[in-house]
């Protein structure tokens, strides 16, 4: 694994733990709760991070199988703060697996599925990890206006 798959496999790893813990700190029914003039809640922008992660690295890099359901990511229905967790955590090890599988050529190769813009391997993983963090940061935001 290269110096930059480890460094952006640690960012991956630091900023889920850090949804983990922001979806720990809120209460079943605050996770679906959507305040007025916001449009998605914590559990719905969970699942969507959940999905999109699976649909781009997992499935993309790494053939897992998995079927995105982005319909489904943006339903509210509630479903059980472990479950997201344990979701998470599921998630945090495929992608340590997949950064350790990538080989150092791949990095630099045009990302293998078809993304909305053109990139190779390395840009669109860091697209990945901005969207992750664009997300974090209104799971944290609402979170705390909701407390």
């Amino acid at each position: 694994m290269s110096s930059f798959q480890q460094d952006l496999n640690v960012l991956f790893q630091r900023d889920l733990n850090r949804l983990i813990e922001n979806i720990e700190e809120t209460s079943e029914e605050m996770l679906w709760e959507v305040p007025e003039g916001i449009t998605n809640s914590i559990g719905v922008l969970t699942q969507h991070l959940i999905g999109n992660i699976n649909h781009f690295v997992g499935e993309g890099l790494g053939d897992t199988g998995f079927e995105r359901d982005r319909e489904r990511e943006f339903k509210n229905e509630p479903i059980p703060k472990e479950d997201l967790i344990s979701d998470i955590q599921d998630l945090k090890r495929m992608l340590t697996k997949i950064h350790d599988d990538l080989e150092d050529g791949e990095i630099d190769a045009d990302y293998p599925m078809e993304v909305p813009f053109e990139a190779t391997t390395r840009g669109f993983l860091i697209h990945l990890y901005g969207h992750l963090n664009y997300h974090l940061g209104q799971i944290n935001y609402l979170r705390r206006i909701m407390s």
